[in-house]
């Protein structure tokens, strides 16, 4: 900040400084003498020299009607520019003192859910495919929520009426379930983790993403993103072929035909993808997604598909359901960049 001048009109000094003001230089006017003299500072140094010369053809005239009606002009950019200062003040988050943010309800519940879920289950335990398979697919709560899952007699009665050769990768028998009115099986089956890793690795992801979207646009919003994302991802995941990544259903020990995929990471990966694309394209969005963060899942997802031989190899052999992965982060690119094209 540097000093150019002196007045001893205080109203002069106003007009002058809000003259600058609509010129795009800042001022400071500080009034000495109880009102007799006021210093005029220029806050940028670098318009100093542009602003010298302007106070030195105001000195010349002082009552040119220039200055007295830039006035209005400069209040008008003064409200602006607190709305302005309003709305980013909005957007803060305060962590001082270790006060966290608020938490809405719909992020902690789904966390809360999956917990239970995985208590009920074992997180798993003993589920699998092939000889891995054991009784645990006849836990009722798995049952309940898995994509599909038919009962012995069930499947027969569908393959009454079908005539392919193989049942596994028919789409239509893969939809057996949700033709029959369990429509919740779109999307419940994200609720199922198989290990704590599984679990916690998901968890953690989403409530960052998750508490990030919520607080910004509300639960009802978030909680259309996250059916759309749910719904989407699982019902590929649950209907491509097994030949290129599919989930295959297969007949359980206890006489049920069910699939065996789930976890929130498809919802993981949508809110990422939306959270990427807002602020990239939203400037109002207020949050800007770190490089280490995208480098981190994306290059996660592209481990993932890896073939499972390779991933053995360093001890990651499970396998992934890429596509509800995939499918995930492009509804999620796809309803981030969308609504921000529409915002502007």
């Amino acid at each position: 900040m540097r000093f150019i001048g002196d007045l001893e009109d205080s109203r002069q000094a106003k007009n002058f400084s809000a003259y600058l003001l609509v010129k795009g230089i800042e001022t400071q006017v500080d009034e000495l003498e109880e009102g007799k003299r006021c210093e005029i500072w220029v806050k940028d140094e670098d318009q100093c020299d542009t602003a010298l010369a302007d106070f030195k053809a105001f000195q010349l005239n002082p009552s040119d009607s220039k200055y007295s009606e830039a006035v209005q002009q400069a209040q008008v950019l003064m409200r602006a520019e607190e709305k302005k200062r309003q709305q980013a003040q909005k957007r803060m988050v305060k962590v001082s003192g270790g006060v966290l943010p608020k938490r809405k309800p719909l992020t902690i519940g789904i966390i809360v859910v999956c917990a239970l879920v995985g208590l009920l289950t074992s997180f798993g335990d003993g589920l699998g495919n092939g000889e891995r398979a054991r009784v645990k697919y006849d836990d009722p709560v798995y049952r309940a929520l898995q994509f599909v899952c038919l009962s012995e007699a069930g499947l027969e009665k569908e393959l009454q009426s079908w005539s392919g050769s193989n049942p596994n990768d028919d789409i239509s028998l893969r939809l057996a379930s949700i033709r029959r009115g369990q429509i919740w099986r779109l999307f419940t089956n994200v609720f199922i983790h198989y290990g704590i890793f599984h679990l916690i690795f998901n968890m953690v992801w989403f409530f960052q993403f998750g508490t990030l979207i919520e607080n910004r646009y509300g639960t009802s919003k978030f909680l259309a993103l996250l059916l759309a994302t749910a719904i989407f991802s699982s019902l590929l995941q649950g209907i491509v072929p097994g030949s290129v990544g599919g989930s295959v259903p297969f007949l359980t020990a206890g006489g049920y035909w069910i699939s065996a995929f789930g976890g929130m990471s498809g919802v993981v990966y949508g809110l990422f993808g939306f959270i990427w694309m807002k602020s990239t394209y939203d400037p109002n969005f207020g949050y800007r997604l770190s490089q280490s963060t995208i480098i981190i899942l994306m290059g996660w997802m592209f481990f993932c598909m890896l073939p499972v031989e390779m991933r053995a190899g360093i001890g990651f052999g499970s396998n992934v359901a890429n596509w509800a992965h995939g499918v995930g982060l492009i509804v999620g690119l796809i309803s981030g960049y969308a609504t921000s094209v529409i915002r502007r």
